[in-house]
């Protein structure tokens, strides 16, 4: 399940959103450690980016 950050009537400006992705991602890369991957961790940074960038740059899929 991918929620979105901001409400429909909402829009970030396109660095906003990008500032949001970097600070997203700083988090869950955080959490991600705690719980020790088994793959190199810069891997699993960029997956994090890309999801997350992903889930708040794109448009929520039509219901």
């Amino acid at each position: 399940m991918v929620a979105r950050v901001t409400p429909a009537h909402t829009r970030l400006t396109p660095s906003e959103a990008e500032a949001l992705v970097a600070r997203l991602t700083r988090v869950a890369y955080d959490v991600a450690l705690r719980h020790t991957p088994d793959r190199p961790f810069t891997d699993l940074e960029l997956s994090l980016w890309r999801a997350l960038r992903s889930a708040v740059l794109e448009p929520a899929p039509a219901r």
